[in-house]
C-alpha cells in the first residue's frame, strides 16, 4: 500500500522513500521506483533481477509549495538474461520519465498547457525547470496532438514568410546544416478557417507536397488559388489543382505596377530635365495618388 508521502507526490512508477529538508527550507525527494515492469529489458521484454550498478539521477519536477523541492531518483541498472538479446544492460525507466529524459512528462505537459493559453514561451520557462526549445517543443507536441485536419476552403492563398536568422545545426554525421528561413503559409481566403497549414521552403516542391497530403478529396474542393507572381507557385498548382484558377493578390500587382510607374517617372526626369526628380516637379507631387489603397470588387485581379 502506497504511503501518504507517496500519493501526496504522485507520479506514477515510483514512490516516495524519504524527504528531507535542508537549513534553508529546501526539500529534497528521495525515490525509487515502483514500477514491476521498468525490470524488464526494452529490447527483448525479458525480466532480469542481476543487478549491475544502482545509480541516482536529479530529473527536474513541477515546482509544489514556496520552498525549492528537489528530486533524486535512486534506481537500478540490471543485466539482461537474455543471451541472443543485443542489449547487455538497461537502467529503470517510467513513462513520465523515459531513458535519457531529465524532465518528467507532466512538467512538459503543464508548459504546454500554459503557452496554449496565450503565455509566452520566455514566461513559462522563468517558472518551470526548463530551457525555451524544450518548453517549445512541448507545446508543439502537444498542439499536433489536438489539431485537426483543415476544412478544404474554395478560395486558397498561398505566400511566403521569411522568419528569424538563420541557424545551423549538425546531423548524425557530423555535418552542418542551415536552416531554412522561409515558411510557405497557406491560408483559407474565403471563410474562418485562418491559416490551415505551414511548410517550410518556398519551392514548387514545398507546394505540392503539403497540397498532396491534403488528399484528391481535399484538393478537388478548392476552387481558386491566390498567388504571388512567382512561377515556382503557379507550376506547383497547375501541377497539384489543375482544375483551379489562379489568380494574383492585389498586394503584388499594386507594388509591380507602383515600381513600374516610378522606374517611368525617375527615366522622364533624367531625360527631360537632365537630374533627379524633385517634390515640386508635377510629375512627383501627384507620385501618391498611385499608392492610394485598391478597395472594390477583386474582379479586377489579374487571372492565369
Amino acid at each position: 500500500m502506497e504511503n501518504g508521502t507517496t500519493i501526496l507526490f504522485g507520479l506514477p512508477g515510483v514512490g516516495v522513500d524519504r524527504v528531507e529538508a535542508d537549513e534553508h527550507g529546501g526539500r529534497t525527494v528521495h525515490l525509487r521506483t515502483t514500477d514491476p515492469d521498468a525490470a524488464a529489458c526494452p529490447e527483448c521484454g525479458v525480466f532480469s533481477t542481476v543487478v549491475r550498478q544502482r545509480r541516482t539521477t536529479r530529473p527536474k519536477d513541477l515546482p509544489y509549495g514556496e520552498a525549492p523541492l528537489v528530486v533524486r531518483w535512486h534506481k537500478t541498472q540490471y543485466r539482461c538474461r537474455e543471451r541472443l538479446c543485443k542489449r547487455k544492460a538497461f537502467t529503470e525507466s517510467i513513462a513520465e520519465l523515459p531513458p535519457y529524459a531529465r524532465i518528467t512528462g507532466r512538467t512538459r505537459r503543464a508548459a504546454a498547457v500554459a503557452v496554449g493559453s496565450g503565455r509566452s514561451v520566455s514566461a513559462v520557462t522563468r517558472e518551470l525547470p526548463m530551457s525555451w526549445p524544450v518548453a517549445h517543443a512541448a507545446f508543439v507536441a502537444h498542439a499536433e496532438a489536438r489539431l485537426v485536419e483543415p476544412v478544404a476552403p474554395r478560395v486558397l492563398g498561398i505566400d511566403e514568410t521569411r522568419r528569424g536568422r538563420p541557424r545551423w545545426s549538425k546531423d548524425e554525421d557530423g555535418k552542418w546544416h542551415r536552416s531554412e528561413r522561409f515558411e510557405t503559409n497557406f491560408v483559407d481566403l474565403s471563410g474562418p478557417g485562418g491559416l490551415l497549414g505551414q511548410s517550410a521552403g518556398r519551392s514548387a516542391k514545398t507546394v505540392t507536397d503539403w497540397l498532396d497530403a491534403r488528399g484528391e478529396a481535399w484538393n478537388s474542393a478548392v476552387q481558386v488559388v491566390a498567388i504571388d507572381p512567382c512561377a515556382a507557385y503557379r507550376a506547383a498548382v497547375e501541377r497539384a489543382l489543375p482544375h483551379a484558377l489562379i489568380v494574383a493578390d492585389h498586394f503584388h500587382l499594386v507594388r509591380l505596377a507602383n515600381e513600374m510607374v516610378t522606374d517611368v517617372r525617375q527615366r522622364v526626369a533624367r531625360e527631360q530635365l537632365g537630374r533627379r526628380g524633385r517634390a515640386v516637379d508635377p510629375a512627383w507631387a501627384t507620385a501618391g495618388c498611385c499608392y492610394e489603397p485598391v478597395t472594390g470588387s477583386p474582379s479586377g485581379l489579374w487571372t492565369g
